[in-house]
This record gives structure tokens, C-alpha cells and sequence, in this order.
């Protein structure tokens, strides 16, 4: 076992169709973008209008798809409500301000970079 007992590392195809339901169901947009940084990767569901409406209130959903997170989230999932007056139109938006969030747990360019132990056996 690689984690904390709680800690879940997700799919990205199970991601990519909980987004295809998920838009079909609430009839709004959801976007799903994927991140790697060296052995480090994560994915969002990116709604930029929670509510609907007009009610200004952008949320992200944080799903580990590997290691490495657990300062940021002990299950591997992290809920993140924006107000919509952050500038987050574009991939580079998002991206600078997810790993702005990130770094306030802890160094990720650290993380990314420290020497991983491989399993030659999976327990």
C-alpha cells in the first residue's frame, strides 16, 4: 500500500466519464484538465459556474492521480470554491493557480523533484 489508508489515487478515464454524467445531469459546463509535474499528476473538474446564474462562484475538484499530495489532501480529493472575480479563463489561469494552492501546503517543486523509492512488488 503506497498512502495513507483514506488516500485514493484516481483514474483518468473514470474521471473523464464522471465529467461527461456530471455535465449531461446539471446541463452546465465542466471541464477536466490534467497536470503533470516529473512523477506528480493530478487532475481537476473545472465548473466555472458553480451555481449557475450569475452568482460568481468557480469550482475545482482536486483528484490525485498519484503519490505525493498527501500534505494536500489526506483522501486524495480536495474541494476548492474560487470566487469568480480570479482571472481563470484559460488553462494558464487555472494552472498557475492551482499550483499557487498547491504551494501553500508544501514545496511541489521540492516534492517533484525528491528521488522516488519504486516497488519491485505490489503489497
Amino acid at each position: 500500500m503506497c498512502c495513507k489508508p483514506n488516500y485514493k489515487i484516481y483514474d483518468k478515464k473514470k474521471l473523464l466519464n464522471e465529467a461527461i454524467n456530471r455535465r449531461e445531469e446539471d446541463k452546465g459546463s465542466i471541464f477536466t484538465l490534467f497536470f503533470e509535474l516529473n512523477h506528480l499528476s493530478f487532475a481537476l473538474h473545472y465548473k466555472p459556474n458553480y451555481f449557475g446564474g450569475d452568482r460568481g462562484l468557480v469550482h475545482f475538484d482536486f483528484h490525485a492521480l498519484s503519490k505525493g499530495f498527501e500534505d494536500f489532501t489526506s483522501t486524495g480529493y480536495h474541494s476548492i470554491f474560487v470566487n469568480s472575480s480570479e482571472r481563470l479563463s484559460s488553462y494558464a489561469d487555472i494552472k498557475s493557480f492551482i499550483f499557487k494552492k498547491l504551494n501553500e501546503k508544501f514545496d511541489l517543486e521540492k516534492v517533484s523533484t525528491a528521488s522516488i523509492q519504486l516497488n519491485l512488488f505490489d503489497v
